[in-house]
Parts: structure tokens; C-alpha cells; sequence
């Protein structure tokens, strides 16, 4: 049976919908697969197939550690490091089937933060070179790169002499409520209820697209989920304060969230086509429709992979834009919304299934042996 070592960058019991549905269920029918982690403790501890390292690990001593705790990485066919550069060099001293899986441009981001705010821009650009320079070199001595979408592969790690292999993110449907959802699928709520939730910050822009909802005539309710806690989410909560169709609300556990996605109708995916999220996977957007709420959405390239107009609302990331869509749902026939949450499930069901994204991950490690 193959043997897996997946790295990852997450602290230990730090979630992680895809590293859980992919590396700890769903590859299990396949292969044996041990996960490492990280916490704050100076110790490395090992907990059944989990593999928990000192945070300082991902820069030194890696292997030590794991040695100490009897763990000979020969053992495993791959070892697949998770966004960590600083482990995959160390990794690729002692074993050669290490394959790199990137899952978004955290190098970039600094460039385009301080871009954004027009401060130490040339300092931040000569160091994304020498980074991405030496990142190279690592990659080149992989067996295989992993990326989220072909976008990133395309744009951040061009020219690779290596095999690439898209895993972007999906569903796991056995964590669904099938019975919501159903119920979902055929009725719309009165006012029609829409949803956002993760992240706020600067980058995404949520105002804009506050703003419009806000300006827009007609019954509807919004609610907004997230764990943020910055200046971005007190002005957002100063502007809403305006409308009372509008509430801010704090994050849920996974499985509860999951539950509760079936009684809104519309989510709010519109993120700005920058390089930044150009590239990325559109988790919650995935998370909607898996549940059957018709996305709002923009001209992102994952996106307009994986949705059109049967299954989805499309507006450029405007005001004036996303003012117009909202009308238009607000004025579309619940009928129509019905037929486009049922395509929209369907989708999700053919090409965001953790169950069959695993499956080709899979296969694509056995082209490798």
C-alpha cells in the first residue's frame, strides 16, 4: 500500500476542510497517511497518524525532531510539503519524492500590500525576487508541484521542468445536511436571504459591495459571518449600522455552518480579479453551493471555470455593477431561483467532491512511482 507523509502549515488542531477531507479520510482508502503539524511547544509528539513538531521546526532540525520520535522518512513513497520552502529544503536532503503543494502567493502578497499602501515597495520587490530565485531552485529538485488552480502554477511559478498537478478546493458532502439542502433546493425565502462569510480586510474590498446592497431599493436580508477583527470590519460595522436589512454576526464551527448554509438563497463571492485573487479557490463560494445557494460573483478565472449564468449571478466589482445584479435578483421569479439552486447543487456534486478530487490526487501519485 502507498505511504504518505503530507506537511502541512497548520497548527495542530488548526482546521483545515481540504488537508482533513483529502489527507485524513478520503486518501486513506488508498494509502496510509501521516499528517505533521505544528504548535507552540518545544516538544515533537506523535498522536496515531498525526505528527506534531515544534513551530521552529519548519526552519531547522526538522528531520531530528522526526527522528527522535522513531520516524524514518524512507519509508514513505512521497512526503508532500505544504506552502513551507524552508521544509522542503530541509525535507529534500533526506528524501528524493518530495512534491511541493502551493495553495496561494503568500510571497506576492507583500508586494502587493505594500503597493497598495505605497510604502517600501522596492525593498519588498528586490526581496520577492531573491525569495522567488531560491524557491526555484527548491521546486527543481521536487518530483511534482501541486498548485490550487492552474492560474497560480501559470502566473507565480512559470516554466517549471516538473509535472503539475491542480488540486483545487471542494466539498465534503457527507459533512452536508442532504435534507436541508433539499428543502433548499425547492423553495426561496421571503425576503430572499443573502450570506457572506470569512474574511474581512482591506484587499477584498467588502465595502464596495456593502455599499451597493445598502443603496439598493427592495426587501432582503444580509448576513455576514467572520472571524475578522481589524479596522476594515469597524468600518464595515459603522456603515451597516445605516441598515437594518444588514447584521454582522461571528463565526461558526465548520459543521454548524454547514447546517445552517441551506436557508440563505444568494452568497456573496464577488472578490477583486487582482493577482492576488486571480489565482485563488473559491472555498465559500464552494461552501454555497454545495448547499445550494446561487453565488454573486465576478469575472475571477475559477470562477468562470466553474459556474455560468444557469447556476450563478455575474457582476464586474463596481457599485453601480453590483447595485444592478442585486436588483435583478431581487426581481427574478422564485421559479427561475429554484432552477438555478438545482444546477448549481448539481455542479457541485460532478466537480467539487472532495471524494473524486481525491481519487484523481491519487492517480496522479501513481504516475509518479
Amino acid at each position: 500500500m502507498m505511504k504518505v507523509l503530507c506537511i502541512t502549515d497548520k497548527q495542530y488542531r488548526q482546521s483545515d476542510n481540504q488537508i482533513l477531507a483529502i489527507f485524513e479520510k478520503y486518501l486513506l482508502e488508498y494509502a496510509k497517511v501521516e499528517v505533521v503539524y505544528f504548535h507552540r511547544d518545544s516538544k515533537a509528539l506523535q498522536k496515531d497518524s498525526h505528527i506534531i513538531l515544534p513551530y521552529g521546526a519548519k526552519h531547522r532540525n526538522l528531520i531530528k525532531f522526526l527522528r527522535q520520535l522513531n520516524i524514518e522518512l524512507k519509508t514513505y513513497d512521497f512526503i508532500i510539503v505544504r506552502n513551507f520552502y524552508p521544509v522542503a529544503k530541509q525535507i529534500l536532503k533526506a528524501h528524493n519524492k518530495v512534491i511541493f503543494w502551493e495553495t496561494f502567493p503568500h510571497d506576492y502578497r507583500r508586494i502587493y500590500e505594500a503597493r497598495i499602501a505605497k510604502k517600501a515597495v522596492f525593498r519588498k520587490s528586490l526581496e520577492y525576487k531573491i525569495k522567488f530565485f531560491l524557491h526555484q531552485r527548491i521546486l527543481k529538485q521536487c518530483i511534482a508541484y501541486l498548485t490550487m488552480t492552474p492560474q497560480l502554477a501559470e502566473l507565480f511559478q512559470p516554466n517549471l521542468p516538473i509535472p503539475i498537478f491542480t488540486l483545487p478546493g471542494g466539498i465534503d458532502f457527507k459533512n452536508c445536511d442532504r435534507e436541508a439542502i433539499n428543502n433548499n433546493l425547492h423553495t426561496c425565502n421571503t425576503p430572499l436571504k443573502f450570506l457572506y462569510t470569512g474574511t474581512i480586510d482591506k484587499n477584498r474590498q467588502l465595502e464596495e459591495v456593502l455599499l451597493a446592497f445598502i443603496e439598493t431599493q427592495g426587501d432582503f436580508i444580509l448576513d455576514i459571518f467572520t472571524g475578522s477583527t481589524n479596522a476594515e470590519v469597524q468600518k464595515i460595522q459603522s456603515l451597516i449600522t445605516q441598515d437594518k436589512r444588514i447584521s454582522l454576526h461571528p463565526p461558526l464551527p465548520l459543521l454548524e455552518m454547514l447546517k445552517t448554509l441551506p436557508h440563505y438563497d444568494i452568497g456573496l463571492g464577488l472578490i477583486p480579479n487582482t493577482p492576488l485573487y486571480s489565482v485563488s479557490s473559491p472555498f465559500k463560494t464552494m461552501e454555497y453551493a454545495s448547499a445550494g445557494i446561487i453565488p454573486l460573483i465576478n469575472d475571477l478565472p475559477e470562477y468562470v471555470r466553474l459556474f455560468d449564468s444557469t447556476c450563478a449571478f455575474f457582476s464586474d466589482f463596481n457599485k453601480q455593477d453590483i447595485k444592478a445584479t442585486i436588483q435583478k435578483i431581487l426581481n427574478t421569479p422564485p421559479s427561475s431561483l429554484q432552477a438555478m439552486k438545482q444546477v448549481i447543487f448539481q455542479r457541485a456534486l460532478e466537480s467539487m467532491d472532495y471524494a473524486k478530487l481525491t481519487k484523481k490526487l491519487y492517480n496522479f501519485l501513481c504516475s509518479l512511482k
